[in-house]
């Protein structure tokens, strides 16, 4: 990136928002650790991939009243970290177990560079490198994901997500598993949560398993009622997707694409998935989450 681009993509956007003047993205990076969106004041979103981290992630992502939303390796689960993509097992190694007594043994999701980054009127963007590194060193996925956050709104925070994961020198199996294999969110802890789905079923028992365009995740936080949901592209693989879920021991959504069957990448061929996280406020019953799917599905 040029001196003038590298400029570019720290200048400050005023635009007309649906709810009038809303505050400008930036970009603020501390290199080789963490990259913020900013909206001048504070961060709206992190993303840390710094090369000690078992996967990069996405921590802290807060609402449209700079409340944080997403929690970073509780006690008890040290795995969970804010927004990340867990992709579990493939060819039956682990690329997401943290607790691996010897570290040089483990697989992790290593980040290798970032291909763009700026802002322009109506978003931030970047898009990073990653790759799979197994045990024995070998690189059998090149994962490359692009973010895009768009100018905030008053009610509402909207990223985008797009994830191509290239099978590298030979067929790779994302295996299957009840458990998250895809996009993760876990939330921090509020009051009241409670999960529900485009399907009209609400509560962890009626939508982990079953399949369903979107997923939300609401509660009760610093006392406002907020919610984080995932909604699966239509063009994705085996939409629409499972979802895997918790609201009763703490608040967690995960898409699921293999929860029945794995799916091989074959060597040289790429896995395109693509996903919006919209952080809002109100509750399913106040905010037209349908609405805003459909919007969503038919760019």
């Amino acid at each position: 990136m040029g001196a003038e681009q590298l400029l570019a993509s720290y200048l400050a956007f005023i635009v007309a928002g649906r709810f009038g003047l809303v505050m400008a993205l930036k970009l603020d990076e501390i290199t080789e650790s963490e990259l913020s969106i900013t909206d001048g004041a504070s961060a709206i979103l992190t993303y840390r991939y710094g090369r000690h981290l078992q996967n990069p992630y996405f921590h802290p992502i807060c609402t449209p009243t700079g409340l944080t939303i997403t929690a970073d390796a509780p006690e008890s689960h040290f795995h969970h970290h804010g927004l990340w993509a867990e992709w579990g097992s493939a060819n039956g190694i682990n690329y997401w177990d943290e607790a691996h007594r010897n570290k040089l043994q483990r697989a992790r999701v290593v980040h290798r560079e970032f291909r763009e980054k700026g802002v322009n009127p109506h978003a931030a963007f970047f898009t990073v490198v990653n790759d799979w590194v197994a045990p024995d060193n070998s690189k059998p996925i090149e994962e490359i994901c692009q973010l895009t956050l768009h100018q905030r709104e008053a009610d509402r925070e909207v990223i985008d997500l797009q994830f191509s994961l290239q099978a590298q020198d030979s067929d790779v199996s994302i295996d299957s598993s009840p458990g998250s294999q895809g996009l993760c969110i876990r939330s921090a802890e509020m009051e009241y949560r409670k999960v529900a789905s485009s399907e009209g079923c609400i509560g962890e028992s009626e939508v982990t398993g079953k399949m369903a365009r979107w997923c939300s995740l609401n509660g009760i936080l610093s006392d406002r009622a907020v919610g984080v949901a995932i909604f699966d592209h239509p063009s994705n693989l085996r939409h629409p997707t499972h979802f895997c879920t918790l609201d009763e021991a703490f608040g967690f959504i995960s898409t699921a694409f293999t929860f029945n069957e794995p799916y091989v990448i074959t060597a040289g061929e790429t896995l395109a998935l693509k996903y919006r996280v919209l952080i809002y406020l109100g509750d399913v019953f106040t905010f037209d989450l349908s609405a805003c799917y459909e919007e969503y599905a038919e760019q």
